[in-house]
């Protein structure tokens, strides 16, 4: 996809999804119809925005796309405010390495300065994520080169400016999948862990440190590696003794999480735990750094179904003392084309649009219990 974060429409390598037609929507207690009643993917019933704030979940958290590096700080600083309303706690943001330096040693942060800014102003805990390389860097993903020293000088650099505001730090997105890791490769990722790690951990003791969010994902050459195989070499080469958690996006649609089907990212989050505890890592959680179900496009599902696969997912989430948090993807509905599933993950269609998914997610959130240490 166009955008920075992984969404995952584009999960489906270890399957092909038939969409089978799905039930009429009806009208929720607590919103007025505007519109007529939804009935498959690409459909929207127009409902009335809540107003009242729920308690916030401390398992709840949103991921974003690349547009939000966009958004004015007026337009981000709304949308933040529905995350709130929502009953959120975490925002998994994103320090773009390639914008933020653009050359070596110059730096051009109010970007992101003005996003953490918003969002620990409206009570969220940012979960910061760094990932991509800029043009003058040489040798990126190859072992050796020297590239991974350089992500670990900025990535230091990232935790000693937001290391008072930032709780948490994910160590790249989905480099198990080409269009974010060229030619993946698992040592050249666990360089760049074990050279970040450290530099993080220099200036801001205590941070959680998560390590990539993998993708769901079949062996394709040029294309993409096992997510499983590739946590699995992660722990051969001994370098996720640095992360504090392991990170995971177990998408399932078109399927509920509690799905049985071979290729559920989330029924297999079970065989992550066993590989873990195989390693000694039985205690470390599994953060979900994204989560999600498009509403349109190639392989979308009904808003119906959208909503109960959040719901749902929260509520495992809540309810397994190893996972958590989840991070949903992502508010707001982004163009990328009609036909492009990735156009529509919002929990909203856009501002002040809740889908059925946002409003029966907040009223999941007021149930959530913390389980884990700040």
């Amino acid at each position: 996809m166009a955008d920075t974060v992984g969404a995952p429409g584009r999960h489906s390598d270890r399957r092909s999804w038939v969409i089978v037609a799905l039930a009429v929507m009806v009208s929720m207690a607590l919103v007025v119809v505007i519109s007529t009643s939804t009935s498959g993917p690409g459909e929207h019933t127009r409902v009335t925005m809540p107003e009242e704030v729920v308690s916030g979940c401390p398992e709840l958290g949103i991921a974003g796309p690349a547009a939000w590096e966009e958004l004015s700080d007026r337009d981000f600083r709304a949308m933040v405010d529905e995350q709130v309303l929502l009953g959120s706690t975490w925002i998994r943001l994103s320090a773009v390495w390639k914008d933020i330096e653009p050359g070596r040693g110059v730096y051009a942060w109010d970007g992101l300065d003005q996003r953490v800014d918003a969002a620990v102003e409206a009570g969220l805990t940012p979960l910061m994520l760094i990932q991509t390389h800029p043009g003058w860097l040489g040798g990126f993903g190859e072992r050796g080169s020297g590239a991974a020293g350089e992500f670990g000088r900025f990535a230091g650099e990232v935790a000693e400016r937001y290391g008072d505001r930032v709780d948490a730090y994910e160590i790249w997105n989905e480099p198990n999948l080409a269009r974010f890791w060229p030619d993946p490769d698992p040592d050249a990722y666990a360089e760049l862990l074990a050279a970040a790690a450290p530099r993080i951990a220099a200036e801001d003791p205590g941070a959680h440190i998560v390590s990539a969010g993998l993708a769901p994902a079949d062996n394709v050459a040029g294309y993409s590696l096992d997510d499983l195989e590739y946590l699995e070499r992660l722990y051969e080469t001994g370098v996720m003794r640095y992360a504090d958690a392991v990170g995971m996006h177990p998408y399932s649609f078109p399927e509920l999480p509690s799905g049985t089907s071979e290729w559920n990212a989330f029924r297999r989050l079970n065989e992550v735990k066993s590989l873990m505890a195989a390693r000694g890592d039985g205690d470390k959680m599994i953060w979900l750094t994204e989560y999600g179900a498009p509403t349109g496009g190639d392989r979308g599902v009904s808003e119906r179904d959208q909503a109960d696969m959040v719901v749902e997912a929260l509520r495992l989430t809540v309810a397994d003392p190893r996972l958590g948090p989840i991070f949903m993807y992502t508010m707001h509905d982004i163009d990328l084309g009609a036909e492009e599933s990735e156009s529509y993950f919002g929990l909203m269609v856009g501002p002040g649009d809740p889908k059925p998914a946002f409003l029966d997610l907040r009223d999941a959130a007021g149930e959530c219990s913390r389980k884990f240490g700040d």
